[in-house]
């Protein structure tokens, strides 16, 4: 059993996103296919909304006063923005082939993300909300999923180098006296997607499926960059959903 892994290309509306995850997602549940995904995209600019809370209309409309689409989700989690700059991991696995629940995904997804930052030398760490964390008080990456009998979509957001004015309008997944950071804020000097995506590959490899025997497909074994999906007709399927 392999992984297979794609970087959607330019900026994707959030909803032509989702639309593409609700049918692989069913792709996935009714047996059509038993590839595992890895999907990675940037977003135009988003405020999304997890299933625990409700719009509030005042915000709503200030939200979308400032240029950007706002919408509800099936995802874990409170408000969020996602934008250009920031890396959008969506993975849509079938947690029995890991052997694992759904703590110990998020936790898997946690460990990934920290081994990226430290690759960069951030020292990040796990909170007691879930994400991912710079000195537990400045947040580099959020998450929120959801698991359909077995089945995972959504994912996390790491801040490559985000404008991270976008999160002064909100509380960032509802934590009062939190604020956002980025990989390049922290390292002061701009450090582009297209370098740290590698990086969060090989982490989630070690992570994800070293530990677990399982590969992950590539074409060229020395750059972890190269992969593609395996399956050439679902690759033109996704292809149909960004058109």
């Amino acid at each position: 059993m392999k992984v297979a892994y794609k970087i959607l290309p330019n900026l994707i509306n959030y909803q032509k996103y989702i639309n593409l995850q609700n049918f692989l997602v069913n792709l996935k549940i009714t047996n059509k296919t038993q590839t595992d995904l890895i999907l990675c995209t940037q977003h135009t600019p988003t405020y999304t909304l997890g299933r625990r809370l409700r719009p509030d209309t005042q915000e709503l409309k200030k939200l979308i006063s400032l240029g950007a689409d706002y919408l509800e989700t099936a995802r874990g989690g409170k408000i969020t923005f996602h934008g250009p700059g920031q890396l959008l991991v969506y993975p849509i696995l079938n947690l029995k082939n890991f052997k694992l629940g759904v703590r110990d995904y998020v936790s898997n997804l946690e460990n990934s993300i920290i081994s990226t930052c430290g690759d960069y030398n951030i020292k990040a760490e796990k909170g007691a909300e879930t994400g991912v964390w710079v000195e537990n008080d400045r947040k580099i990456a959020a998450i929120g999923i959801q698991v359909q009998r077995y089945i995972t979509s959504f994912g996390f957001g790491l801040n490559c180098n985000t404008d991270l004015k976008w999160f002064d309008h909100i509380i960032p997944c509802g934590l009062v006296g939190k604020s956002a950071t980025s990989i390049s804020k922290e390292l002061s000097t701009n450090v582009e997607i297209e370098s740290i995506i590698p990086v969060y590959l090989k982490n989630f490899k070690k992570e994800f499926l070293i530990k677990n025997n399982v590969d992950l497909d590539e074409k060229n074994e020395q750059s972890l960059s190269s992969l593609e999906l395996v399956d050439h007709v679902l690759n033109n399927e996704i292809d149909k959903f960004l058109n």
